[in-house]
């Protein structure tokens, strides 16, 4: 309840501050400048202020020049509106007093500073937006209640925020963003990205290294990553498109959407679908309470889930599915094929390697394309159906409340009609075959 609380208060006090910076250059009928220019010495350049927008951007090469247009609703309280500047070899600095008590009036502080290029830029605000471009010094941004805008900066950048957005573009250095009730847009940064959010979208493209996003509350969508991604969030989706490294997804509650990932995939979520399309390497999908589906798996897929629908198709490895209370189609897959589930149906299509499946209430149907390798299959409550191709196959089936029936001559012939062994071609491969209330069949590919 306290948390309720808290967030109704600050919303309540973001309200307010918009209110009065709204009606701020009609209410404030009174205002003066500052104009100040210092010769800038090396160390930081440092900006605290509140109530009112910040302007920071390439200057001459020694100078620093502050800019800064002071509004109020009297001028009383003009007059008391300080903004303090001081300089040294340590940095210069550059502060907003307002009076411990103000009431019923409007007023704000707006600055525009031009800065050395290669000038750290250090910048405290409330009630106001930030922005900053074409420093190469580094940047620190800690804002609340306002936007940041961070374009065209090189050096280590480091925003911090609250109650606005946060963009960030055309950044040559790491960029570590947090942020908390607002949105987050990051587009063509070169180097590492480390971005933690709630309650607001994130949206990142063109990253030049590793990136990591930690969310929750928002949906994450990030496009043209060279290195490794590693996503957490929660209660909203997740798409992930043209990744050069590994992606690592660890969701709650959130729909997963990843494509065209020239490394492995390892993917969790719960309550949600997955969706995976052009994975270079192996991906690992771990999900309950919604569908999977994979598609063109250059590695091995591996799925664990429950109560939800697996489909897969054009798999270069093996798969391995382990489901509860959820039906399996697979097609086309050039390794082998493992399949464990129950309360669904497994339908299994063009695999080329050993077949092993085991279910429960639920038909299986399949189709090997290439001898000659091992097949297994159990169920219990449906019926079995397979298709072999042409080789050399020792049969075991059986079934019970059911029959067994097979179009393929064979030798060495047993049968009870809810048993049949005997050998196909030449024999070799085992096809083992076990039902429980179902009929069992046996056709040519």
């Amino acid at each position: 309840m306290s948390r309720i609380r808290s967030l109704i208060a600050a919303a309540l006090l973001v309200a307010s501050a918009t209110t009065l910076q709204a009606h701020s250059h009609d209410e404030a009928r009174y205002q003066r400048a500052v104009d100040r220019t210092l010769r800038y010495q090396g160390g930081k350049v440092s900006i605290d202020t509140s109530f009112g927008p910040v302007s920071v951007h390439e200057g001459n090469s020694g100078e620093v020049e502050i800019h800064a247009t002071v509004r109020a609703s009297s001028e009383e309280l003009l007059k008391a509106i300080k903004v303090d500047i001081s300089g040294s070899a340590n940095g210069i600095s550059i502060k907003t007093d307002y009076p411990e008590h103000i009431h019923n009036a409007s007023f704000s502080v707006e600055y525009d500073v031009a800065v050395p290029i290669n000038a750290p830029v250090s910048v405290k605000n409330r009630f106001g937006s930030t922005d900053v471009s074409g420093t190469h010094g580094g940047v620190e941004a800690l804002n609340r209640q306002g936007s940041i805008s961070v374009h065209d900066v090189s050096g280590p950048q480091k925003l911090d925020n609250a109650f606005g957005s946060i963009d960030a573009s055309d950044v040559r250095g790491d960029l570590i963003v947090r942020n908390a009730n607002g949105s987050v847009n990051v587009e063509n940064a070169h180097g590492a990205v480390d971005i933690g959010a709630r309650f607001g979208s994130v949206n990142v493209q063109d990253i030049g290294k590793a990136l990591i996003i930690k969310n929750a509350n928002g949906s994450v969508e990030v496009r043209g990553v060279r290195s490794s991604v590693n996503i957490e969030n929660s209660f909203a989706t997740v798409s992930v498109t043209d990744v050069g490294g590994s992606l690592t997804v660890n969701a709650q509650n959130a729909k997963i959407i990843a494509k065209d990932i020239r490394g492995p995939a390892d993917i969790t979520t719960t309550f949600a679908p997955v969706e995976v399309d052009g994975i270079a390497g192996q991906a690992k999908i771990s999900g309950s309470n919604g569908n999977v589906t994979a598609n063109d798996i250059r590695g091995a897929l591996i799925v664990d889930t429950r109560f939800g629908l697996v489909k897969a198709s054009d798999i270069k490895g093996s798969v391995d599915v382990d489901n509860q209370n959820g039906g399996v189609t697979l097609k086309d897959v050039r390794g082998a094929a493992r399949v464990s589930t129950s309360f669904g149906s497994v339908f299994l299509k063009e695999i080329y390697g050993a077949i092993d499946v085991e279910n429960q209430n639920g038909t299986i149907g399949v189709s090997q394309s290439a001898p000659c390798h091992d097949i297994r299959l159990k169920t219990s409550f449906a019926s079995i159906k397979v298709e072999l191709p042409a080789g050399g196959y020792n049969v075991n089936a059986r079934t019970s409340f059911g029959s067994v029936n097979t179009d393929i001559p064979m030798t060495n012939v047993r049968n009870t009609g809810e048993t049949l062994t005997g050998t196909i071609g030449n024999g070799g491969c085992k096809v083992e075959l076990v039902n429980t209330n179902g009929n069992i069949g046996i056709e040519r590919e």
